[in-house]
C-alpha cells in the first residue's frame, strides 16, 4: 500500500473545465447488454477502471470477442444474442458490485453451463442471496456454496430463463433487480417479477437502457410488478451506444466549486441525464451552488463561497446516495447541522459506510450522531481547525482511512482542498489513494490539474 497522499489547498478561485471519465454504472451495464445483443457495438465514453476491467475479463472469459482502446475511451463488443459460448468459467468478480450482479443473473441463461464465481473479501459479505433466491424460484438456476449459504463464493449451474414468476428483494441493492430485468428477458419464457419498495433512480438507468438495445419501455405497476416479454436485444441502430460521463464523480467537483468558489465547466452532460445523482445539485443550490445545465455541458458557479447557508437541515439521501459522502465530508465547512437520512443500504456497500463516515468526521473534531439510517453532524469549524494545527505542529498530517472505498478517498480530497489554515499546506493526507481505481483512476490526478 501506497503512503497517505497529502492534499495541497487551493489558493484561488476555480476557472477550469474537468473531462469527467464514463459512468461505472452504465458502462457495466451497457457491457452486459451489448454481449446480450445480436450484432456488435461499440461502447464510447467507456470507463477504464478496476470494475469495469473486471466486467470485460469476465465477458472475454466467457467467449465474448471484446476489443479495448483505453486511448479513445472505446470498447467493441461482438453480441451473441443470448448465447455464452463458454459452458463452463472460473470468475473472479473482485468487489464489484455491479459485475457480481450482472454476471450471476447473466450466467444463468446458458443452460447447462457451470460457472464458478468468488470475489474479494469484502465481496464475500455484501448481500446476493436476494438475487440468488430469485434465480431458484424462477427455477433459472441453482447453487452450491463454498462457503457461508447466501454468499460468494459459489458454483451456479444455469438451467435457462423459461418463463414464470418471483418476489425479489433488493431491499440491500437495487442491482439485484437490474440485474435480472437485464437477463432474464433474454430468455425463452415471459418472466413475471414483483419487487416493491426498491430505490428506483438506478432501475431507472437499466430501464432506459435496454430500450436503445430494441426492449420495449417498461415500468412496474403501483405494487412494483414487472411484466418481461422475452425478446432479442439488437445492437443500436447505429452500432454505437455513448457512455454518459459520470455524475457520482462530477459530484466531487460541484461541492469543490461550492467551497471554492468561480466556476467550473463539465462537458458532455445532457440536462437530463439518466443518472438520478444529477438531484445532488439541488442539495448544494441551497448553499449557493448555481449550475446552467441548458446546452450540452454543465456550467457549475459559486460567486460568494463565503456566504453559503448555515442553517440545520435534513436530506434523505436515499435516491441518490453515493453522493451523501460528498456532502457530509464537506459538511464541516458548511456551518449549522445536518442530519442525512434514508442510506441504511450504504451499510452493505464497498464498505460501511455510515460508519466510516462517522469515523473520519469524529476523528476530524465534529459531532455525530450515527443511526440505522443516517447521520447528524454537528459542525464544529474550530475544532477542525485546531486539530489540523495540533497534528500540523507536530509535523503530521490528519490522516483520513479509505476502509478500501473509492467514495472516501475522494470526498475527503475535497475535503482536503480547502485552505483550513490559511498558508496553502497541506493539512489532510488520504490513506490508500489508490482505491479510487475502481471508479476513477485519475481522479487526483485531475484535482491536481484543477489546481492550475
Amino acid at each position: 500500500m501506497t503512503d497517505p497522499l497529502p492534499i495541497t489547498p487551493f489558493t484561488q478561485k476555480l476557472d477550469n473545465t474537468i473531462q469527467l471519465p464514463g459512468s461505472k454504472s452504465i458502462t457495466n451495464r451497457a457491457l452486459i447488454l451489448a454481449a446480450l445483443a445480436e450484432g456488435e457495438t461499440r461502447l464510447e465514453g467507456s470507463l477504464f477502471s478496476r470494475d469495469t476491467r473486471i466486467m470485460l475479463e469476465a465477458l472475454t472469459t466467457l467467449g465474448f470477442e471484446c476489443t479495448a482502446d483505453q486511448t479513445a475511451h472505446s470498447i467493441t463488443v461482438k453480441g451473441e444474442g443470448g448465447n455464452i459460448p463458454n459452458t463452463c468459467a472460473e470468475l473472479h468478480v473482485g468487489n464489484a458490485g455491479t459485475a457480481a450482479r450482472f454476471l450471476t443473473a447473466f450466467l444463468a441463461l446458458q443452460v447447462g453451463g457451470t460457472y464458478k464465481l468468488d470475489g474479494d473479501p469484502a465481496m464475500r459479505e455484501r448481500p446476493m442471496s436476494g438475487l440468488l433466491d430469485a434465480l431458484v424460484a424462477l427455477d433459472a438456476a441453482e447453487f452450491e456454496f463454498h462457503g457461508t449459504p447466501g454468499y460468494f463464493p459459489f458454483t451456479l449451474k444455469a438451467k435457462g430463463y423459461n418463463g414464470g414468476s418471483a418476489t425479489v428483494d433488493a431491499s440491500a441493492s437495487s442491482q439485484i433487480l437490474s440485474a435480472l430485468l437485464l437477463a432474464a428477458p433474454a430468455g425463452s419464457g415471459n418472466v413475471q417479477i414483483a419487487c416493491p419498495g426498491v430505490r428506483p433512480a438506478y432501475v431507472a438507468i437499466t430501464l432506459k437502457m435496454r430500450e436503445a438495445f430494441g426492449a420495449a419501455p417498461a415500468s412496474s405497476d403501483a405494487n412494483g410488478n414487472y411484466s418481461l416479454p422475452a425478446l432479442q436485444y439488437k445492437s443500436p441502430s447505429s452500432g454505437i451506444y455513448s457512455i454518459e460521463p459520470d455524475i457520482s464523480a462530477a459530484s466531487y467537483f460541484l461541492a469543490l466549486t461550492l467551497i471554492q468558489g468561480g466556476q467550473l465547466t463539465i462537458p458532455n452532460l445532457s440536462p437530463d441525464p439518466l443518472q438520478g445523482d444529477a438531484h445532488f445539485i439541488e442539495v448544494l443550490a441551497h448553499h449557493g451552488l448555481r449550475v446552467d445545465a441548458e446546452s450540452n455541458q454543465w456550467i457549475a458557479n459559486c460567486a460568494a463561497p463565503d456566504a453559503i447557508g448555515r442553517d440545520h437541515r435534513e436530506i434523505d439521501f436515499n435516491p441518490f446516495s453515493d453522493t451523501f459522502l460528498t456532502y457530509a465530508a464537506i459538511a464541516p465547512l458548511l456551518g449549522g447541522s445536518v442530519r442525512i437520512c434514508g442510506i441504511a443500504h450504504t451499510r452493505h456497500q464497498e464498505t460501511d459506510r455510515i460508519a466510516g463516515m462517522a469515523n473520519e468526521l469524529s476523528k476530524l473534531g465534529q459531532l455525530v450522531k450515527e443511526e440505522d439510517d443516517a447521520l447528524t453532524i454537528s459542525i464544529k469549524p474550530n475544532e477542525l481547525r485546531a486539530r489540523a494545527m495540533k497534528a500540523r505542529n507536530a509535523g503530521q498530517l490528519i490522516e483520513i482511512d479509505t476502509y478500501e472505498d473509492h467514495r472516501f478517498a475522494m470526498s475527503f480530497g475535497i475535503l482536503g482542498s480547502f485552505d483550513l489554515i490559511g498558508d496553502g499546506q497541506p493539512w489532510l493526507a488520504i490513506k490508500d489513494p489508490e482505491c479510487c481505481g475502481k471508479t476513477f483512476p485519475d481522479f487526483f490526478k485531475a484535482l491536481d490539474q484543477l489546481r492550475g
